[in-house]
């Protein structure tokens, strides 16, 4: 991994982290109450660190492996949108990307509509698997920090699915439907657990 992408991704991490603090604390009211921000900021950095790290080196690794060219790209508008809605006590983010593309001496077309299929769903696959990891975790030895690191992951699924634009959801549909229906009935499902846990 270059330097430039260790380092765009350390940032969307940690604007996202915030992001998900200030949701997740009431929204504007939680500018109020700093150290609370902070605390529950500190906890969201787990669910981001593993759920939007992982999602994208997901894609990343993916993509090579299937014959791509594949490097993560921050979006600085993105971020900052995510941190204004977050005043409003939900997250909506478009961070950034991992930018995909054939290799130019391929000899042959690699980037089909199965490809980027799989592609898009490995990320929201390892949201589903995080959170499902982060409930268990959190059946047995209950922590906010379980809770919410498992709250971040499904939500991070279910909205990386939603089958419009420039998301996983819109790939995966035009793949393969019964795979795209599966996958965001599982994270719709881990999503609302979280609140029989609660």
């Amino acid at each position: 991994m270059s330097s430039r992408e260790l380092r765009e991704l350390t940032i969307s991490a940690l604007v996202l982290a915030l992001a998900f603090g200030i949701a997740l604390s009431g929204g504007m009211y939680a500018l109020a109450e700093p150290l609370r921000l902070a605390g529950i900021s500190l906890m969201a950095l787990v669910g981001v660190s593993t759920g939007f790290v992982l999602h994208e080196l997901g894609h990343r690794y993916s993509a090579r492996r299937l014959g791509c060219i594949a490097e993560y790209a921050m979006w600085p508008r993105g971020l900052l949108m995510a941190l204004v809605v977050s005043l409003f006590g939900f997250v909506f983010a478009a961070p950034g990307a991992v930018v995909i593309r054939e290799r130019e001496d391929a000899s042959r077309k690699v980037l089909t509509k199965e490809i980027g299929g799989v592609i898009a769903l490995s990320g929201p696959v390892l949201n589903i698997a995080l959170a499902t990891v982060f409930l268990l975790l959190n059946s047995t030895h209950p922590l906010l920090l379980f809770w919410l690191a498992a709250r971040i992951n499904a939500w991070l699924a279910v909205f990386n699915l939603i089958p419009f634009g420039p998301l996983d959801g819109a790939k995966v549909f035009a793949w393969n439907r019964p795979a795209w229906l599966a996958a965001l009935v599982v994270a719709i499902v881990l999503f609302a657990a979280q609140y029989w846990m609660m």
